[in-house]
């Protein structure tokens, strides 16, 4: 019974060696990771981006952003977290931060890439044309920002690739819709459809295209020949 304050003492002793070895194991190994300063931390999250480990990357420019606001490696940190978002597949969040950005730095050299890669965050979530052609739309919008803002700049001639491509895709949803009405007899909606093609899209399938507007207007002109089961089923609007 006298050994139990003994045994008390010396469980008490070895639990105060034992936080007294982590204090000096902290002192010899240094500060944990996540305390590490931006510069350092910078570096670690380019490494990241470099090995493709997007979701650590993001991690590690985060913290940069959040705890070092008002450090020089913050305004580095924010442009690589929305790369690595973007790396990552997450357009709407890389989106949102290439935005962020360029309203807090406006006049940063690095805006016509912080353009083109909002561009991109749209373009890569184009739907195939038989749906909404939203960010199709967006995607041009910005790219024609952006070569409008900066015709110079090497983004620009990058862009105009992927700016013909919405083109083509808008216009084939285009026809794809001025088919459907035209294929459900209904003539003055699809007159109406490959008319605005013809004007708005005047290189893309032009022989085709007159030729459905001269049928359709042919239908219109004499209803009997165009009457069908279709022609009043659907009141979809596209």
């Amino acid at each position: 019974m006298r050994r139990t304050p003994v045994l008390h003492f010396l469980v008490l002793l070895a639990l105060v060696a034992l936080l007294s070895g982590c204090a000096i194991g902290k002192r010899i190994f240094g500060k944990k990771k996540s305390d590490a300063p931006p510069d350092v931390l910078t570096k670690e999250g380019i490494e990241q981006l470099k090995k493709r480990d997007y979701i650590d990357a993001a991690d590690t420019f985060a913290k940069i952003k959040d705890r070092y606001p008002y450090s020089e490696q913050a305004m580095v940190a924010q442009l690589k977290l929305a790369d690595a978002l973007y790396y990552n597949k997450k357009l709407d969040e890389a989106q949102a931060a290439y935005k962020e950005f360029e309203k807090l730095h406006p006049n940063n050299r690095a805006i016509p890439y912080v353009i083109y890669q909002q561009a991109l965050c749209y373009y890569r979530q184009r739907p195939t044309i038989d749906r909404d052609q939203t960010f199709t739309e967006k995607a041009l919008e910005e790219f024609r920002r952006l070569q409008k803002k900066f015709p110079q700049s090497e983004y620009t001639s990058k862009a105009e690739k992927y700016k013909l491509r919405c083109l083509d895709d808008l216009a084939e949803h285009e026809f794809y819709v001025a088919s459907f009405y035209f294929k459900t007899k209904r003539y003055t909606s699809a007159l109406d459809r490959f008319q605005s093609l013809s004007q708005e899209y005047p290189s893309f399938k032009s022989a085709e295209v007159k030729d459905y507007i001269k049928q359709c207007q042919a239908y219109i002109e004499n209803p009997q020949k165009g009457q069908g089961f279709f022609s009043d089923l659907f009141d979809a609007k596209w």
